[in-house]
């Protein structure tokens, strides 16, 4: 398990700044959908597709760390 929650966290150069806060957890490959990711109306996101053998499990948060709330990203 990890977390991402600064407001100067680094994602990748196509990013202006930080992603959404969010706490990540891995797994060995498996279905995404029969953890509840990527549905219509989940908090959950994954992506086992950039990593051999992984499923990363990503949930978004309402609050960076400094306990300020999320703004409505572009």
């Amino acid at each position: 398990m990890s977390y991402m929650m600064s407001k100067r966290g680094y994602i990748n150069d196509a990013l202006n700044g930080a992603w959404h806060p969010h706490v990540m957890f891995l797994a060995p490959r498996t279905d995404e959908a029969s953890w509840g990711a990527n549905l219509p109306g989940s908090p959950m996101r994954a992506d086992s597709t950039s990593y051999q053998r992984t499923t990363i499990f990503f949930v978004t948060v309402p609050n960076w760390s400094d306990g300020t709330p999320v703004s409505i990203h572009k």
